[in-house]
């Protein structure tokens, strides 16, 4: 589920109940067709989507889709936790690892950043600040136009020193 492609079928699927892969490719349209298909395979066979109906036109088979959320709240435990959180850091450390072992990597102009900060709220404060921030990341999120381009943003919320020694 890490690879940025599969993250951005997810995404599109959990704003909606159900929709064809055709809708996904003209939605994601700066990732070839054939990859599309290839990653929503991929999902398919790990039962993240299932198929909701499929229907025949002019002799193909569209298919429509929808996430398995049963499938994905299996993988969602505590006793996962440790394991997933491990995944998702190696998969940004290998994306930069990739990105900075490339011919001419240029952070500045690509405009690549690594940033930290403690903040401090209450819990309400917290679930204001997700709100918030959960809107902006739905607004510059899905729509492919000129001049855009796939940015991968990871945001990670974690204990701080004191809250593990106090844990």
């Amino acid at each position: 589920m890490l690879n940025p492609v599969r993250m951005r079928i997810i995404q599109e699927l959990s704003t909606r109940r159900s929709i064809t892969a055709t809708e996904l490719c003209e939605i994601i349209s700066d990732v070839p067709r054939t990859t599309m298909y290839r990653h929503i395979n991929i999902l398919l066979d790990n039962n993240i989507l299932s198929v909701v109906s499929e229907k025949k036109i002019r002799g193909s088979l569209e298919r429509t889709l929808a996430l398995n959320i049963g499938e994905i709240s299996k993988h969602n435990t505590l006793g996962n936790a440790s394991q997933n959180a491990l995944g998702f850091l190696m998969n940004r450390y290998a994306r930069f690892h990739y990105y900075f072992s490339g011919e001419n990597p240029d952070p500045a102009k690509d405009k690549i950043f690594l940033n930290n900060s403690v903040l401090m709220m209450d819990d309400n404060e917290f679930d204001q600040f997700l709100s918030e921030l959960r809107g902006l990341l739905i607004k510059y999120n899905f729509e492919v136009a000129n001049g855009r381009k796939a940015r991968d943003i990871s945001v990670i919320s974690a204990p701080t020193e004191n809250d593990e020694q106090n844990g």
